[in-house]
């Protein structure tokens, strides 16, 4: 039906035949549709009508008194829907009306005008399609053209590769670094634009990727693009999950590269200049404390050329001033991480009441000790006699940092546990492993310190009171870590120290003591042949002598080699074999292996003055009968000698 709702489909009927535009409207008024119609009879009072108000579709004859149909069409420039009628209908003139864009085309004859509105009404429904879908493909069109320029507006390398190697699709930059262009670099294998070969590279991450069709990043320097480069590459996949293709990225770090590999050559230098100041202090330490031990073994020994009467007094110093030696390359052989603890159930309480009455009597009066020790603290697995240095350190230490002045120490011992997730920490920032844990605490209200005293004040050596002063709290710290513990620190000027050392419980929480004090050996006596290697010669004297006290008699050796030779022509009467491992010709390392080729159930023992863990490390299990520590006594020796012989006697 005809109305004039503003909301109704405006059709422009051009028609000069009154006949038929009669008809047209009659066919628009017995239909149930609204529809609105405007009548016009010329091409030129149609383009007039259309300025005006552009309606939703054009219903024109073919031909008209100024033209024809078609110029409505090309007027309408794709803008609205046109419909071309012609009384005298043919091929051909169908064609060129559809080829010029017209959306339908009818013939005239009643039964066309009877169904007018329907065809009309069709039209305008697929006209809303095919804009709609015009529209999609422009969104498309634009899609794709924003990503071409995305595509080749990033910084990166970015390719398409098929799973033959070919490269299918690439950005600008791409082509530029390989020194091509897109249309040249399309179609050619990545190995050939990126690399110049004329196959992949044995380090292509399409070769992992293969693997588990997995993304895999690689970093790989590319000589012919003169750089490093990040490369991804990415499977593609079809819509049934099948790989067809790779995206494969290249991001050039090469500058990153340059920079991290220029700060960490600063950062080796300042580490070198830290190493070489804290071997300076550390040398000048060690020479100190030496000097002073040697000064008393020197001074000792004049002492009894001069007054034989007193050389058993005298012997017990020297004697004395040797243990200083040996318990300082201890402590060193502790901080380097290179000693070998003898670990026992240690009761902590017992332990640390022991060590504060012993030093009591040792600080100074004005100061304090108050000590809280729990009942109830676990023993743990540990190296007592490297546990009292511990407690020694840290409160000769706290005694220090008060001086002169009365002053107070607080020592207390207690049990703890850390759960995962909170946030203790040790002096390095690092988080404490969780666990259970015995905690000593030692404080003072001594002088404090501030923040560059705190940070250097487990550096060998280092001290604020005087040059020399020992490896204290660095071989403190190295024992705690030997056994698996952690250490806090707090300290703030004239505010005084704390102190906290967390050992690990292990094993049985049973607060047994630690072992009881060895009991003097029995009078052992061995028998048999030994070769005892050794390049010192005074050393190798001493060690013959209290070999033959012992009932041994010995060949000697100053280098592996001789001592192969002398075991070569000896080998039916040596039953054991001591020895040494930094010797000339021949380490001892090298002797044993020999041996071993030899005779490989001969027992060695090894007598070395480097750390246990150090020469334990580098041999075998099972290759060494036993471990003689230098500087040994008599006692120890025979200990060691007598475990070995018995232990072969049982085989």
């Amino acid at each position: 039906m005809l109305t004039d709702n503003p909301f109704a489909p405006h059709i422009l009927v051009v028609e000069d035949d009154d006949n038929h535009a009669e008809l047209i409207k009659r066919s628009f008024e017995d239909d149930l549709e609204e529809f609105r119609l405007e009548f016009v009879s010329t091409v030129y009072d149609a383009k007039k009508a259309m300025e005006g108000r552009s309606p939703g579709l054009i219903l024109t004859d073919y031909r008209l008194p100024d033209g024809d149909g078609s110029e409505l069409v090309a007027t309408a420039a794709e803008s609205l829907p046109v419909i071309i009628m012609t009384s005298q209908g043919s091929e051909q003139i169908a064609v060129e009306v559809m080829k010029s864009g017209a959306q339908d085309y009818i013939v005239k004859s009643p039964e066309s005008f009877g169904i007018m509105p329907r065809t009309v009404s069709f039209a305008l429904k697929s006209w809303l399609l095919i804009q709609a879908r015009r529209q999609a493909d422009e969104a498309v069109i634009r899609a794709k053209r924003d990503w071409e320029r995305t595509f080749d507006a990033v910084p990166d390398l970015l390719s398409i590769i098929d799973i033959n190697h070919t490269i299918i699709r690439v950005n600008k930059g791409m082509a530029e670094r390989c020194g091509l262009t897109v249309q040249e670099i399309v179609g050619r294998k990545c190995y050939e634009a990126v690399h110049g070969l004329r196959e992949a590279p044995a380090c292509c991450p399409r070769f992992d990727m293969k693997q588990d069709d997995f993304v895999h990043i690689k970093e790989i320097e590319v000589n012919r693009l003169n750089g490093v480069f990040d490369i991804t590459i990415s499977p593609l996949t079809d819509e049934k999950g099948r790989i067809t293709s790779y995206a494969h990225v290249m991001r050039d770090v090469t500058e990153r590269k340059k920079v991290a590999v220029e700060k960490l050559a600063v950062e080796q230098q300042l580490q070198q200049g830290q190493k070489l100041e804290s071997l300076g202090v550390l040398a000048g330490g060690i020479a100190h404390d030496f000097n002073n031990i040697l000064a008393v073994i020197m001074c000792n020994c004049s002492l009894a050329k001069q007054r034989p009467k007193l050389a058993d007094e005298l012997i017990t110093e020297i004697e004395s001033a040797a243990h200083r030696a040996a318990d300082l390359c201890r402590q060193m052989l502790a901080y380097a991480g290179k000693a070998m603890s003898t670990i026992t159930q240690v009761n902590m309480t017992a332990l640390v009441d022991d060590m504060v009455k012993m030093l009591r009597s040792t600080l100074n009066q004005k100061v304090v000790i108050k000590h809280d020790l729990s009942p109830e603290v676990p023993s743990i697995r540990a190296d007592a006699s490297q546990i009292r240095q511990i407690v020694m350190n840290l409160i000769i230490n706290a005694s220090e940092a008060i001086g002169e002045a009365p002053g107070e120490i607080r020592v207390s011992l207690t049990k703890t546990e850390i759960h995962a997730g909170q946030p203790d920490k040790d002096h390095l920032g690092k988080i404490i492993t969780a666990g259970r844990y015995v905690c000593l605490e030692v404080s003072d209200n001594g002088c404090g310190m501030d923040d560059e005293t705190r940070q250097r004040v487990f550096e060998p050596f280092y001290t604020t009171k005087f040059t020399g002063r020992g490896l204290g709290l660095s071989a403190v710290l190295g024992i705690i870590t030997a056994h698996k513990g952690a250490m806090q620190v707090s300290s703030q000027p004239g505010q005084g120290s704390t102190f906290k050392v967390y050992l690990s419980v292990q094993g049985s929480d049973s607060a047994g003591d630690e072992s009881l004090p060895p009991v003097a050996p029995a009078p052992w006596q061995g028998n048999g042949t030994i070769l005892l290697v050794e390049d010192e010669p005074q050393l190798m004297l001493i060690a013959k002598t209290l070999l033959n006290e012992l009932g041994f008699s010995v060949f000697e050796a100053t280098n592996g080699k001789e001592a192969v030779e002398l075991y070569r022509k000896n080998a039916e009467c040596i039953t054991l074999v001591v020895t040494d491992i930094g010797m000339p010709v021949m380490d001892g390392y090298e002797l044993i292996r020999e041996l071993k080729i030899i005779n490989p159930d001969l027992p060695i023992i090894i007598s070395s003055g480097f750390g246990d863990m150090d020469v334990t490390s580098q041999i075998a299990e099972g290759k060494v009968a036993g471990y003689l520590s230098k500087p040994y006594s008599f006692n120890r020796l025979r200990e060691v000698m007598k475990g070995v012989v018995e232990k072969q006697a049982e085989i």
